[in-house]
């Protein structure tokens, strides 16, 4: 498929994750992409995409790298706003250096990315920014307190911004993915005293049986940020295996 052809697509968290199988499945689809990677060390996994560092918590740097995008493709038609941390921690483990980082990362940051995409985005015509919230957003789950607050923050921006900008032919969509195998996860499993447990304790949650591929994902980016989804906006859509019907 060529959904993408002609247009330019920027994508935070490229370095990992959702947001490299986002990356690559834009691409796929004739999309110009730009991966916005947090340090050098990505520049590896993201071979074969335009490549900027992002430092999404910094105004400055969405700046440059919206600037370049503009500068050397000409416009900007698709925000996928993939960037994020999880740490873990109920409200007694949570102090003000925590919460700070999370939300300076999850929200603020993606605040920062939509504020400066609508600039080119109006004056493209319109575009499609596709914000990744979490199934914490909209379900509980425990010892997560920030991450949740800071993914609800995210469905609620999503929402405003979709009605303010209506009219610009901006549509703002999120999705609430659940447990994704991604590099992440791994990790969080590794440092787990009872990896195989826990594993097994986060499969459980989802009926279908198993966590998410990143691809998978991926591809319920690629149809919101295409105009096969021309007639949604404000959406915050579950990709979780069916965990949200539980």
């Amino acid at each position: 498929m060529d959904r993408f052809a002609g247009k330019v697509a920027l994508v935070t968290g490229a370095g990992s994750g959702i947001g490299l199988a986002s990356a690559r499945r834009l691409k796929d689809e004739g999309a110009i992409v730009v991966a916005g990677l947090f340090d050098e060390g990505q520049r590896q996994a993201a071979a074969g995409f335009d490549q900027v560092l992002l430092d999404v918590r910094k105004e400055e740097s969405w700046q440059a790298a919206i600037a370049h995008a503009r500068t050397e493709h000409g416009r900007l038609d698709v925000l996928v706003n993939a960037a994020g941390v999880s740490p873990s921690g109920t409200a007694e483990e949570t102090d003000r250096a925590l919460w700070d980082q999370v939300f300076e990362v999850n929200l603020w940051g993606m605040f920062l990315g939509c504020k400066h995409a609508l600039a080119p985005m109006r004056a493209a015509g319109g575009g499609a920014i596709v914000n990744v919230a979490s199934i914490n957003a909209i379900r509980g789950n425990t010892n997560m307190v920030a991450y949740a607050a800071s993914k609800g923050g995210v469905v609620a921006l999503t929402m405003a911004l979709a009605l303010d900008h209506v009219r610009d032919h901006i549509r703002v969509n999120c999705i609430c993915p659940a447990t994704v195998d991604t590099a992440m996860v791994q990790d969080m499993l590794q440092a787990h005293p009872h990896a195989a447990a826990a594993r097994a304790t986060m499969i459980a949650k989802h009926p279908i049986g198993r966590m998410a591929k990143p691809e998978e994902i991926a591809g319920v980016i690629a149809f919101l940020a295409s105009e096969d989804a021309s007639f949604m906006t404000g959406l915050a859509l579950p990709v979780d295996g069916g965990r949200s019907i539980r």
